[in-house]
Order: structure tokens, then C-alpha cells, then sequence
């Protein structure tokens, strides 16, 4: 009874569920983390940081991940799951999206820092070159993009563009995703600057102008999950790629990154025209009633009966 009530709550508001799972979940998960000594102190504990990257990890997936497959299977049963599940691993797409994920998206990130003024640029060293190779797909199994990307483009992106137009619905995306790491700022392991209200103001407009960005990435790319996690590890690992060609010890700022994000999405949104490459889902129009044929003797208007012909005698 309880499930059934459940279900309908969700198939009633999905969006409102899916947020509202997505957020419980990795809240909830992160409260020994954050409440602990390495956050806010309510719990007198000092947590190890293998400890805290587990809470991390399974904070991610007990979020967007997991209410994604919950909303999908309470609204659109045993085939929405799988075709979620196939999303994740679709692969066949445009090989210049790949290219633009995969290469373009770092190169963009460290060419913005490169040319920033107080920047000084070294020869990358071998140590940074390796860190990266192994640093790149840890973080996209464990760092974020496998354990949110499910969620906020694979389910919540879709939902969004069918109500409202496409940058609205990323933008709309791109403000909840950046609320949804509230949590982490109260922590002191997280690895994003926030020692200033420029940086929290930076990591805004880093977030929104990355969901636009990976807007763009999935519906080009026929709604690949598989192609936004590339997208959302590039923007992770870029910092690591940055660092590759700075002098040692030096600090990345995020704002460097964040213009030239908000640059590219503007550019994205300019030149789509605000569709960020989003074609709405073909609609089957309803099927004509076949005409129904009358039965033998009905249906037949009545018609009014031929006059005799008087016969014709001769008189005599």
C-alpha cells in the first residue's frame, strides 16, 4: 500500500521526485562527512580521507544516480530503465562531438589559464603527464560524471526541454546542479576554491555554464550519457591538466575557467539559437477510425419506389 502511494506521488510530480531523491540521497550520505570535524563539528570525529572519498563516492551515487532509475522506473516501467541503461553506454555519435569532449573541452580549460595574466607556463613534466592518465578515469567512475551524469542529463535534461525551451531548461539545471554540492563547501578535504565569495560566485558560473555546455554535448549526440560523463570528466580533470604546465605549488583560481565556460555556452546558445541542438520527440498523430461497413439491408437510406407504367389495352 505504502509503494503504491509511493509510485503515484512520483508518476504525479517526477521532477519534484527525482530533485528531491537526488538531493536526500547525497545529503544523507555526506551528513558523517560534513558533520564530522573535517566539516561543521557536530559529530567529534576526524574522519580519514580514505573515509571521506568513500562518503564522497557513494554520496554521488546515492543521488542523482539512483533517483534517476527510481523516477524512470516508477513513470515508465521495465523499458524506460532499459532505454536509460542503454543511453549510458551509447556510444555511436558524431566523432567530432567525441573530439570536442574528449580534447576540446581540457584544451579550452588550460588554454584559459595559460594566457591569464598572473599565469606562468612551464614544460610539462612526466609526473603531471602520468597523474593524469591515471587521475582520468578514477575520476569518471568515482569523481562524479558515472554517479550524476544518469540523473542530470540522462533524466532531469530531457523532462526539462519538453516544458520549457532548451537554454531555460539548462540553465534551470545547471542552478539545482550547483545547489546540489552545497554539502561539500562546509568540508575541508573538497578540493574547489571557496575562501571567498568571488570563488563561490566563480563556482556558479562554472556549474551553469557547464550544464549548458553538456546540454549542447547530449542532444547533439542523440542523448548519449555516455558522451556528457566524457564532457563532465574533461571539466573535472582540466585543473589536473593546468597543473601539468605550472610551476609547482602554483594555485589555480576558477575564474580563468569559469569566463571562458560562460563564453562557450553563450557561444553554444548564439549559435543554435537557443534549440542547443534539441529536437523535440516526433509525436505519432492518432490513426483515422476505419469506416465501418453497414450490414446487408441497414444503413440504406430509403428511397421512394418506382411508379408502374399504366399498361396500355387497346379499347375497343
Amino acid at each position: 500500500m505504502a509503494n503504491s502511494s509511493w509510485r503515484r506521488a512520483i508518476v504525479r510530480r517526477p521532477l519534484v521526485a527525482f530533485f528531491t531523491l537526488a538531493f536526500l540521497g547525497s545529503w544523507l550520505v555526506w551528513s558523517p562527512w560534513w558533520a564530522s570535524r573535517s566539516g561543521i563539528g557536530l559529530i567529534p570525529v576526524q574522519l580519514p580521507s580514505a573515509a571521506t572519498a568513500l562518503i564522497n563516492a557513494v554520496g554521488v551515487f546515492a543521488g542523482p544516480f539512483t533517483a534517476a532509475f527510481i523516477v524512470v522506473r516508477a513513470t515508465q516501467g521495465k523499458p524506460g530503465v532499459r532505454e536509460l541503461r542503454l543511453r549510458i553506454v551509447q556510444w555511436r555519435t558524431g566523432w567530432q562531438w567525441w573530439l570536442f569532449a574528449l580534447i576540446g573541452l581540457p584544451a579550452v580549460l588550460v588554454a584559459a589559464w595559460a594566457i591569464w595574466p598572473s599565469m606562468t607556463i612551464v614544460a610539462p613534466t612526466m609526473s603531471g603527464v602520468a597523474a593524469l592518465l591515471i587521475q582520468w578515469p578514477l575520476v569518471l567512475v568515482l569523481g562524479g560524471p558515472l554517479g550524476e551524469e544518469p540523473g542530470w542529463r540522462g533524466y532531469a535534461l530531457p523532462q526539462l526541454q519538453r516544458r520549457m525551451q532548451p537554454t531555460q531548461a539548462a540553465l534551470t539545471l545547471g542552478t539545482l546542479w550547483c545547489l546540489w554540492h552545497a554539502p561539500l563547501f562546509l568540508t575541508r578535504e573538497w578540493d574547489t576554491p571557496r575562501s571567498s565569495a568571488g570563488d563561490l560566485l566563480a563556482f556558479a558560473v562554472f556549474v551553469i555554464a557547464s550544464s549548458v555546455v553538456l546540454s549542447l554535448i547530449t542532444n547533439k549526440s542523440h542523448g548519449s550519457v555516455l558522451l556528457a560523463m566524457v564532457g563532465h570528466n574533461s571539466l573535472n580533470v582540466g585543473p589536473t591538466v593546468a597543473l601539468a604546465i605550472v610551476p609547482a605549488g602554483a594555485s589555480l583560481g576558477l575564474w580563468p575557467a569559469s569566463l571562458t565556460l560562460a563564453l562557450l555556452a553563450l557561444a553554444a546558445i548564439v549559435v543554435t539559437r537557443g534549440t542547443l541542438g534539441y529536437r523535440p520527440p516526433r509525436e505519432v498523430p492518432p490513426l483515422e477510425p476505419a469506416p465501418t461497413l453497414a450490414a446487408p439491408g441497414e444503413g440504406v437510406e430509403p428511397t421512394d419506389p418506382v411508379p408502374t407504367p399504366p399498361s396500355t389495352t387497346d379499347a375497343r
